[in-house]
Formats: C-alpha cells, sequence, structure tokens
C-alpha cells in the first residue's frame, strides 16, 4: 500500500512499514528533492538519510505498521521527516566498527545541517532532519 499526497508547502508518501518498501521510499524522497530543484548532493544525501530513518522506522516501529514520509521547504533546507508508531526514541550511538548494525542515526546526526524527534499525542513520532539546499539543481529537477 503507497499513498502520496501532496499540498502547497507539504508532500508525503504513507506506506506499510515492510522492508520491501525501503527502496521506494528512498526513490520517492530522492524525486521531491529534485522537484525543489535542490543540488545534485543535496538529492544524494536526502537518499540515503531517508533510507537510514526509514530502515530505523520500518526495524523498530511496530509490526504491520505503516511509515510516512515527508519532504518540506525549511528556509534554506529541506526537512525530511519520518512518522511511525512506536514512541521509542532513537539513540545516538558510536558502534564500534566490527558492529553491524546501529550507524543510521549517526549518518543523521553527521550528514544533516540539525535533526530531532517529534512525539505525538495518541502515539508515535516524528524522526526529521534538515539537509541544506545546495547550489544548483541536480539533472533532471523539474522547472517550477
Amino acid at each position: 500500500m503507497r499513498i502520496s499526497h501532496q499540498s502547497p508547502g507539504s508532500t508525503f508518501v504513507r506506506f506499510i512499514a515492510a522492508l520491501s518498501m525501503i527502496p521506494h521510499a528512498r526513490h520517492w524522497a530522492g524525486e521531491q528533492a529534485r522537484a525543489h530543484r535542490v543540488g545534485l548532493r543535496t538529492v544524494r544525501t536526502i537518499e540515503l538519510l531517508a533510507t537510514e530513518a526509514v530502515t530505523n522506522a520500518v526495524v523498530h516501529g511496530p509490526p504491520a505498521g505503516t511509515v510516512e514520509v515527508t519532504v518540506d521547504q525549511r528556509g534554506p533546507h529541506l526537512r525530511v521527516g519520518v512518522r511511525d508508531g512506536s514512541d521509542a526514541v532513537p539513540v545516538l550511538r558510536d558502534p564500534a566498527p566490527g558492529e553491524i548494525g546501529g550507524r543510521g542515526v549517526l549518518l543523521i546526526d553527521r550528514l544533516s545541517h540539525a535533526w530531532g524527534v517529534e512525539r505525538h499525542h495518541g502515539g508515535g513520532k516524528t524522526v526529521w532532519f534538515d539537509v541544506p539546499r545546495g547550489d544548483r539543481p541536480a539533472p533532471g529537477a523539474q522547472d517550477n
């Protein structure tokens, strides 16, 4: 299941929390970044960090839950939000070199301008991060 919505200043996609949906979320976030006419480095950073945040939402969120990804313009940044039904807040870790996981939040922390967590009344949270727009449109960016 995938539901997309676009309104002035806000775009989101919602899908069932399944590992098979992660590539779709990455592609969608990259397309939204291109639509905002950001630089290629920004597109790639958003794709990477969205993949990490969505993976965390799928793996650590409620089984058979949903995940919602948003991309919004915030001044000189694009803000990506990943909402799931879990109340657990992600933890910034410094994993040992041999550890298999634990680097998603570290990547978000190091590669974004800012990030945080917004808890929702009734349960769930949104992990968000801001990425600077960059100075040149990526190839394939839409003219608006």
